[in-house]
């Protein structure tokens, strides 16, 4: 069934699902969205472009449709970016009337979508209904895998979870929402240069929304996530919160085939609609899934992170990802220092005289010397000695390193000279590695244990922005932007910059690939 134009706006089309038919809009909440649309398009797109928006429902069915297919044909109207079509009508994703569009936008759709009936009705779907269903599959597929765009709002991914193809390029499914529609959320952007996530800036969007948590097949590894839930600034306790790593993603882009997807999972409140900063942000992913707004779908596991790399296990390599420097060459201790370590720590070692500091760091290379080395390719560590550290300070960036450990080893690494990314035998301590050992005021735990089997190789990688510190181990997200404290002066910040320490505890080690980007 097609909506119906009534004074130039659009009125909600008799909807399909639990809730029964749906009502229109009022004029106040009409009012509310034209004064938050932009005034501007961020891309001229390259043709006229034209957009099929999908409400149909077989489960919940929310009030806020009609607001939100009102939003999106006002930015498409004001902005010239592209004209819609609404509909709840299976026909129109038949092969010769989808091939019109150039996107398709699933809003607030949910359940077995293109099912002849919804579930526990009788009779059960006739062989040629479910013919229909596969073929018209097999359309959306082929449609969105040529080149053309799918976008999702909210419960788009609530829909189709018997259909595989469909969580894997929407991004992911719905696995609950611990924060209700009433529920103060801090949404934090964490690629506020990327083109899609522009319009939010740096800030932190302080918002009252449903916000889902996502199930498999939802993958930083596969999609290249812009929104997140900021789990620092908003309640974590609430009933029904799943995940484990903390990662809540929002937001995101990635590309199927040809073609390109956009989901966001704001859009179950009506407010949403006429919020300033969430209409843009719907602009510019439609214009991305559209091609008219180029944009990086690379995947990223963090924010200001590169590309997602799996994790080692295999042999030693001194090739760098793109992006990445070698700290260790794999063939010396070139680049490499012996700690100067004085009780007190950088605050001590500040007060050393010239003369002092020269003869303490010629001490810490011999002892480097008598108890580092380099063997097949690893740095090993004889378990005797004292920490080694970068010949260089450094500030931001992102950093890999494969470890590896014996039974009941201990060791960690320091941040700007600061302890500590923990490592040590989960058999002994049973949190797991990747930790901030030593946090007093925030977050010290890992989210998960996701350390491998001791005397098998493990990859951290490691993100610092000014005191905010996130770590994945196994391409697990143990650390999700943790406040990283200042040990040797716990009522100061974390210092600005500093050397990158193997810690030394008294067991063997081995460390390898260790490469950086600055940030």
């Amino acid at each position: 069934m097609r909506d119906q134009i009534i004074g130039g706006l659009l009125m909600a089309a008799v909807g399909i699902g639990s809730a029964g038919p749906a009502a229109a809009q009022t004029p106040e909440q009409i009012e509310k969205i034209k004064v938050a649309l932009p005034a501007a398009a961020p891309a001229k797109p390259e043709k006229p472009r034209k957009i099929l928006v999908c409400t149909r429902t077989r489960g919940f069915r929310h009030s806020s449709i009609p607001v939100g297919v009102a939003a999106i044909r006002m930015l498409g109207e004001k902005t010239g970016a592209f004209q819609i079509e609404h509909t709840e009508d299976l026909d129109l994703f038949e092969k010769a009337s989808l091939d019109q569009f150039d996107a398709v936008v699933m809003l607030n759709t949910t359940g077995e979508l293109f099912a002849a009936a919804a579930a526990g009705s009788a009779p059960a779907a006739s062989a040629p209904a479910d013919e229909r269903e596969q073929r018209l599959h097999e359309n959306l597929r082929a449609f969105v895998e040529s080149g053309k765009g799918l976008i999702g709002i909210h419960s788009a991914t609530d829909t189709c979870y018997k259909w595989n193809w469909y969580g894997t390029t929407m991004g992911g499914y719905f696995d609950g929402h611990p924060w209700g529609a009433g529920d103060d959320v801090v949404i934090r952007n964490d690629d506020p240069t990327h083109p899609v996530a522009a319009p939010f800036g740096p800030e932190d969007l302080e918002i009252k929304e449903e916000i889902y948590q996502l199930r498999d097949p939802y993958s930083r590894l596969r999609q290249r996530v812009l929104l997140t839930l900021n789990t620092e600034r908003t309640d974590m306790k609430k009933a029904g919160v799943k995940r484990t790593d903390g990662d809540f993603g929002v937001t995101w882009v990635r590309t199927q085939g040809k073609g390109r997807v956009y989901y966001c999972s704001m859009g179950h409140n009506e407010h949403m609609y006429w919020n300033s900063r969430v209409l843009a942000h719907y602009l510019a992913g439609i214009q991305y899934a559209l091609g008219d707004l180029a944009a990086d779908a690379a995947p990223v596991p963090a924010r200001g992170a590169a590309p997602a790399r799996e994790s080692s296990g295999g042999a030693a390599s001194a090739t760098p990802p793109p992006g990445f420097a070698p700290l260790f060459n794999g063939r010396d201790l070139t680049g490499w220092r012996g700690l100067v370590s004085p009780e007190g720590g950088p605050p001590a070692r500040a007060k050393l005289s010239a003369d002092e500091l020269k003869s303490a760091q010629t001490a810490a290379d011999a002892d480097m010397r008598a108890h580092w080395a380099v063997q097949d390719g690893a740095l090993v560590f004889d378990g005797k000695g004292h920490s080694l550290c970068t010949a260089k300070d450094y500030g931001d960036f992102e950093l890999l390193v494969d470890w590896k450990i014996e039974a009941g080893g201990d060791s960690g690494i320091y941040l700007r000279g600061c302890p500590q990314v923990q490592i040590w035998d989960p058999a002994k301590w049973p949190e797991g590695s990747g930790g901030l050992y030593n946090n007093k005021k925030h977050p010290s735990k890992p989210l998960v244990c996701a350390d491998r089997p001791i005397g098998e190789w493990n990859t951290f990688r490691i993100t610092i922005k000014g005191d905010h510190v996130s770590v994945w181990l196994n391409d697990k997200q143990v650390v999700n932007d943790v406040t990283l404290e200042n040990y040797w002066e716990r009522d100061k910040p974390l210092y600005p910059t500093g050397a990158i320490e193997l810690q030394s505890h008294g067991s063997t080690l081995y460390f390898r690939n260790v490469f950086i980007k600055e940030l």
